[in-house]
């Protein structure tokens, strides 16, 4: 992976990083941690049928299978409010590794085919090989984010040869448009022809709804994985983020940091794709936020991205299901609301030099 400067690129090295931070990490983490707590609260307690707080809270504590209201919290408000977060926090952390070691604004897993890429694969698996297991779904899904990626990469390599700076970063998010609605067309054949499209269909549409446990402890081990490797892999990206040279110069193996890197990206994808389906533009806005409210060292734009991810997809997720209940809004349409308008004013920013 690699790019232009970064638009945000500190002039002074890492003493320059804490000097453009707007608030503390440790607050802003309070903060995003707080907002996580509020909105679990809000998912479990608010439906087509409302549950009074302290209930959930028994339901937590004393839990009674025969009562419809405990098994409702336990059983699938509470489960779906957790893969909620787990799934934020994906993106979020995804697409702040992505922005840092490309130095691209626009990179993040909607944009450069990363989960289109995993959505491509899912749909092979549940064509040819009906059945698998969520842990064989998740490592299908995390080699087609590799794969959705490699092509986006070769196009965009082609077309940014011809263009420098600002150029090459709207070129090679239009490639990563065009390798997405390829894979989404050619997924759309393949359901038609095995006769799938209605479960793939489900699948896109459904987002977070409907899942069980089962999904939690399927995408926690990853989440956990994924999140320790992007911490430790974070002070790296603090210093890729300067620019190559700058890295090189301080010592850093540009080569095995940024396969690490790329491994960590499709490994928290792979697992959030395979949950709730590819939603889109969580892993653009929130490393943009985390960094104008926090600055560019990545050691603390990574965990906060993480628990801002978190805290939007949950709150989405809940605001979904309220705008027209009983039936539900797809919590991806919330995100392209948020996300579309702001690609659009990057897109622009970046086309007129980032000025």
């Amino acid at each position: 992976m690699s790019g232009a400067a970064h638009p945000s690129k500190p002039s002074g090295g890492p003493a320059a990083i804490s000097e453009k931070r707007r608030l503390r990490p440790s607050f802003l983490l309070l903060l995003s941690g707080t907002a996580i707590a509020a909105g679990l609260a809000l998912s479990v307690t608010t439906g087509a049928a409302d549950i009074r707080l302290d209930t959930a809270l028994n339901a937590l504590l004393h839990y009674d299978e025969n009562q419809v209201q405990h098994y409702t919290v336990m059983s699938v408000r509470l489960p779906r409010a957790l893969t909620a977060v787990l799934v934020g926090a994906c993106f979020g952390i995804s697409g702040a590794m992505m922005q840092g070691m490309t130095r691209n604004p626009l990179a993040s897993p909607s944009l450069m085919g990363v989960s289109a890429g995993a959505g491509f694969a899912l749909v092979i698996a549940m064509a040819l090989f009906p059945g698998l297991s969520y842990q064989r779904m998740i490592f299908v899904s995390l080699l087609g984010a590799a794969f959705g990626t490699l092509i986006v990469y070769a196009a965009g390599t082609i077309s940014s040869s011809l263009a420098s700076g600002a150029n090459a970063h709207v070129r090679l998010a239009l490639a990563g448009a065009a390798v997405s609605a390829m894979l989404h067309a050619l997924s759309e054949g393949i359901q038609i022809y095995y006769g799938i499209a209605q479960e793939v269909m489900y699948w896109y549409a459904a987002g977070i709804a409907g899942v069980k446990w089962e999904d939690v402890r399927a995408i926690l081990p990853w989440t956990v994985a994924g999140v320790l490797s992007a911490l430790m892999l974070s002070r790296s990206i603090t210093l890729l983020s300067l620019g190559d040279e700058v890295a090189a110069g301080l010592g850093q193996r540009l080569k095995r940091v940024k396969l690490l890197g790329s491994l960590t990206v499709f490994m928290l994808t792979g697992a959030a794709v395979a949950v709730a389906g590819p939603i889109g533009f969580i892993g653009l806005v929130i490393p943009h936020l985390t960094r104008f409210l926090i600055g560019v060292d990545y050691r603390y734009v990574i965990p906060c991205s993480g628990m801002l991810g978190g805290a939007l997809l949950v709150t989405a997720d809940t605001i979904a299901r309220l705008v027209n209940p009983p039936q539900e809004t797809p919590v991806g349409i919330l995100t392209a609301l948020i996300g579309v308008p702001f690609f659009l004013y990057l897109a622009r920013k970046e086309r007129n030099g980032g000025t």
